[in-house]
């Protein structure tokens, strides 16, 4: 805005995230002392079509990208124009993440200081609620010809910068450029106290949009460090572009130690379903691959749904999943590769040999020319990393997890948190979960040797 120029850009795109996002339209206006000195825009033909939606929004049709150039050939003419300049948009993040790939694609790295409208109209009109570019419109009556074109929107941000510097002063949009070239990484939503205030710790924290509902429930053994960490990556990892867009809060709940942050992860996650958090989130109902014995000695599996926290016998239990496909699944891919008899899986009816016999894939165990041991073997090597290991102890035990803290543990359920300073038992009143039954058992086989029996009578 001032000695250095600020380039003001705005990109259209195909709609897609990821490697499948394509920019449509770029344009750019640069700044320097206050005044426009240069401008730039173009079409960009992404390769692909582009969805109807996309055509309904910004009125860019099919036929008007056919013949623009690609963005490989004007690669070099975009990073020139950019290349020197403070790079500024609206939700920057999102416009820098877009044209930082398509440069790289094109051979360039591009690295500038960057400077969002976003966190501007946030930190200089904070009784304003709303802050995006339809409401700063609307709010400052800024004219506008075509929302939703590259330039006219690029535009518009160069005018409400213009304003605010006039409404504002010159010392506060300063102090806020300064801060924000120091703190570049940081989402557009969320404020650099929130960031700042966060505890270097062992803990978990908590994205939350505008309503406070979560996002995204993580762990750490440094709360503040990590968060940082999804916003730097957020212009190359889709998934944390869009975490960071949507994110306007951060809260966290430190622990004592790591082993206390993964299980604490685990039960949020369940409790809170996040959207972000697919892999932990789970249903209360779980299909189960169930282990059992034919009367002519083979083993034989079947498919199952429980809710495992009523699930009393464990030790047969030899998978778990999310869906019957999946469990039907893995079956499938353990009798390809283990030779196993289909049929006794579960997966065929027939009263004979199962069809892989008659192919000479299976060897017979369906019609007993396989004895039973040796497939019994089998199925046991298959399922092995898969099945629920039995509980290896005659009660409940007390594992170290630090050199002051223990947990107690029984049938893989964590039973309470021994805190040997200060003598105090914390109950955790937690059910059978598999997300924690594989926490307690890599914990386990970690401090192995230190491993204690353990009774109430030990915190009395």
């Amino acid at each position: 805005m001032f000695e250095t120029p600020f380039v003001f850009v705005d990109i259209e795109t195909n709609g897609g995230s990821g490697e499948r996002g394509r920019i449509i339209e770029i344009a750019a206006i640069k700044v320097q002392y206050g005044e426009v000195i240069e401008s730039f825009q173009t079409l960009v033909n992404p390769g692909s079509g582009i969805p109807r939606w996309i055509t309904t929004l910004t009125g860019i049709q099919p036929g008007d990208l056919a013949e623009a150039p690609y963005f490989e050939d004007i690669a070099t003419q975009v990073y020139e124009f950019l290349s020197d300049s403070v790079f500024v948009a609206h939700n920057v993040l999102f416009d820098y993440s877009f044209i930082k790939r398509e440069l790289a694609a094109a051979g360039y790295r591009y690295n500038p200081k960057l400077f969002c409208t976003v966190k501007m109209s946030r930190a200089l009109y904070p009784e304003h609620r709303g802050h995006s570019l339809e409401k700063i419109i609307q709010r400052h009556g800024l004219l506008t010809q075509h929302r939703h074109r590259a330039y006219d929107d690029a535009l518009a941000i160069v005018h409400f910068t213009q304003l605010a510097l006039e409404q504002k002063g010159e010392t506060l949009l300063r102090k806020n450029i300064a801060l924000q070239l120091k703190t570049k990484s940081l989402p557009s939503n969320v404020d650099e106290s929130v960031i700042v205030s966060l505890p270097e710790t062992a803990g978990i924290y908590i994205f939350e949009d505008d309503s406070g509902a979560p996002l995204y429930v993580g762990k750490s053994i440094n709360i503040r460090a990590r968060v940082r960490s999804h916003f730097a990556t957020a212009t190359s990892i889709a998934k944390e572009m869009k975490l960071s867009l949507q994110s306007h809060n951060v809260t966290y709940i430190q622990t004592q130690t790591e082993l206390e942050a993964l299980l604490l992860e685990s039960a949020k996650v369940k409790e809170l379903q996040p959207v972000f958090n697919r892999k932990l989130r789970q249903t209360k109902t779980q299909h189960i691959l169930v282990k059992d014995r034919a009367a002519d000695g083979y083993a034989t599996i079947r498919v199952e749904s429980h809710n495992l926290s009523d699930y009393h016998t464990l030790s047969n239990v030899y998978g778990v999943y999310t869906s019957k496909n999946q469990a039907k699944q893995a079956l499938e891919s353990a009798v390809r590769t283990y030779q196993l008899c289909p049929k006794l899986l579960g997966l065929e009816k027939t009263k004979g040999a199962c069809f892989r016999r008659q192919l000479g894939l299976c060897r017979g165990a369906c019609v007993g020319t396989e004895p039973p041991s040796p497939y019994n073997a089998r199925v046991e090597t298959a399922l092995e990393r898969s099945k629920i290991e039995s509980w290896p102890y005659d009660s409940a035990v007390s594992a170290p997890i630090s050199a002051t803290r223990s947990i107690v543990i029984d049938q893989w359920v964590p039973v309470a948190i021994v805190d040997h300073e200060f003598d105090t038992y914390t109950e955790l009143m937690s059910p059978f979960d598999l997300d924690t039954y594989k926490i307690l058992r890599s914990h386990i086989r970690k401090v192995h040797g230190q491993v204690t029996k353990w009774s109430r009578h030990d915190t009395e």
